[in-house]
């Protein structure tokens, strides 16, 4: 067995949620499996499924994408205009809202007038890079904590949000977190129970991908009754084969073969295969809705799913707005907007941040209108 190199790949791999422990220098609280659970997720969002990339899309242009009403007095035009930052309140409010819906959380850095009386300014900071202290007082920052080692990723400390220290600590971070049942320190997303659907969805999809790409699958094995070549031999026929019968491009091609008598003639030996495919099919209907229970989606329709037995006309569609609205949307305005409020007030803000509710523009659907693009998570 000395010829040949056999690995074994493990494909039964469940998701767990995250552990959350004290790391080991004892500064910080590591955010699940190498403490790289946030960066899991961000990969999840961006990578793994359309469908789960599409939902949080469109929650988060229903929620806070059709912006905050026109302000009545000077001081809250003043705060959401944020002069001093590279954006304004209506842009970090879709920024933050991304973090909520792919972390369950988010952070802002607030800054400070030099006596600590007032905030001049707020700025984003992405979920993802952001773990709290063992004493939960504060929170620190890396640029990327898969290489904290090198000197540009090195975690810097803050005060975590606290008017009472802002003479003292003029840069401070907001830290919120959704409560997670059973969890401490870090929340977990929402839609984690789902995590192994939408891996499916990934999956299903690198299936028949491969099966596009390799034309040539290896669903038979092909042996030439010729004597055992050399190893080196051996790759170099390997790679000339796949070279030219691989691909969807040679797919359905024959292949021409040659023999000196019968005795050393190409045998092809068939692999039985197990209908993979077949069960991907059935299972991506069961996965899809899945799916959609995991983000609480009451009708599919409104994020542009028809189902059986929805006609999908003016009516329906208003009506299962209407309902989602009452559901999810309303629920997750009142929380962004009430987080901003408690940043606004030490602006010398007295009147509340409100959303625009939101409405669907049947004139642009009718003329196949395209969604706003997506936030721009860093990684």
């Amino acid at each position: 067995m000395s010829g040949f190199n056999i690995k074994i790949m493990n494909f039964a791999k469940d998701q767990e949620l995250p552990q959350f422990k004290e790391s080991r220098n004892g500064l910080w609280i590591e955010y699940g499996d190498n403490n790289l659970y946030p960066q899991y997720l961000l990969d999840v969002y961006h990578n793994k499924s359309n469908k789960h990339k599409a939902i949080i899309n469109k929650k988060v242009m229903m929620t806070t994408g059709n912006g905050i009403q026109d302000p009545l007095t000077n001081e809250l035009k003043s705060f959401l205009s944020n002069t001093w930052s590279s954006y304004d309140i209506e842009e970090l409010a879709v920024k933050i809202d991304y973090d909520l819906e792919i972390y369950g959380g988010f952070s802002l850095q607030i800054r400070w007038n030099i006596d600590g009386t007032k905030v001049v300014a707020v700025d984003y900071i992405p979920f993802q890079k952001v773990r709290l202290s063992t004493n939960d007082e504060k929170v620190l920052i890396s640029k990327d904590w898969n290489y904290i080692r090198k000197n540009e990723n090195k975690p810097e400390e803050y005060q975590k949000f606290n008017p009472k220290m802002a003479h003292s600590n003029p840069t401070q971070i907001f830290y919120y977190l959704t409560d997670t049942v059973g969890q401490e320190y870090y929340p977990t997303p929402y839609y984690s129970s789902t995590l192994n659907w939408i891996e499916l969805d990934w999956e299903i999809s690198n299936f028949h991908l491969s099966c596009v790409r390799n034309g040539f699958m290896p669903g038979f094995i092909l042996n030439f009754a010729t004597g055992i070549p050399t190893t080196e031999e051996m790759e170099m026929a390997y790679r000339e084969f796949e070279r030219k019968y691989t691909g969807s491009e040679n797919a359905g091609k024959f292949i021409l073969t040659f023999s000196e008598g019968a005795d050393g003639k190409p045998e092809l030996m068939p692999i039985p295969l197990n209908d993979s495919d077949e069960r991907f099919i059935m299972l991506h209907k069961e996965m899809k809705e899945e799916i959609f229970v995991g983000h609480s989606v009451t009708s599919p329709m409104l994020f542009g799913i028809r189902t059986e037995g929805q006609l999908g006309g003016k009516d329906e569609m208003l009506e299962a707005l209407a309902i989602f609205q009452s559901t999810y949307i309303r629920y997750k305005q009142d929380l962004v907007s009430k987080q901003l409020n408690k940043i606004a007030k030490w602006a010398g803000v007295t009147e509340e941040i409100i959303f625009n509710k939101y409405s669907i523009d049947f004139g642009t659907i009718e003329d196949g209108g395209t969604t706003p693009p997506e936030q721009n998570n860093e990684l």
